[in-house]
């Protein structure tokens, strides 16, 4: 189990907002998880979101503005260095010295929510698999409605600046826990992370 965790939170105001502090944070934290990757491009480190929601109703989700950073040992968090990546950013996020998980948590998944290929990519690759006009494949796709991702993102600049992209962030409850490693934005399809 991951046992220490830093607990980060986004201090926008009139001038800055929550999704533009989420932005900047998340680009900086990546660029130092990048420096910890090992040679299968993995790190100890997983994040949670616990002020993340999601609202059925209006079909869009909620990062909130908390951010914690779990590893097995309060020398992984101190390697991090979090307070030189952060120092642009020391008026707008607080982060907390490691602290102890506490006891009695559940457990989630946080992993990258990823988009279905649009209907016209779909077509294109229908067409060009079998061999088949555009028309005749977007025939196989005239009624197919693909619904919206409802998941929360955040808008990151590509690390070569060519574009910007959205990193959806899906949660999955779970009873138990699983170890392992993590992608360079903190995230795992597979890993747990402590949920309290």
């Amino acid at each position: 189990m991951m046992q220490y965790y830093l607990e980060l939170t986004l201090l926008p105001n009139e001038d800055t907002s929550v999704y533009f502090l989420w932005s900047k944070l998340y680009t900086q934290l990546h660029l130092a998880f990048v420096e910890q990757k090992d040679s299968q491009e993995k790190i100890v480190y997983g994040v949670s979101f616990p002020r993340y929601r999601l609202s059925s109703d209006k079909d869009i989700g909620f990062l909130g503005d908390k951010l914690r950073i779990f590893a097995h040992s309060t020398q992984e968090l101190e390697q991090l260095n979090l307070n030189q990546w952060l120092a642009r950013l020391s008026d707008y996020v607080h982060i907390t010295t490691p602290r102890e998980t506490p006891n009695n948590i559940s457990y989630a998944i946080y992993s990258r929510a990823v988009p279905k290929d649009s209907v016209e990519k779909r077509i294109l690759h229908q067409a060009q698999r079998r061999n088949i006009s555009i028309t005749e494949a977007a025939t196989h796709f005239k009624d197919h409605v693909y619904p919206p991702l409802i998941e929360p993102f955040i808008s990151l600049k590509s690390l070569s600046g060519q574009h910007i992209f959205k990193l959806h962030i899906k949660k999955t409850l779970t009873d138990e826990a699983s170890m392992g490693k993590f992608g360079t934005y903190g995230l795992s399809k597979t890993v747990t992370v402590p949920e309290f």
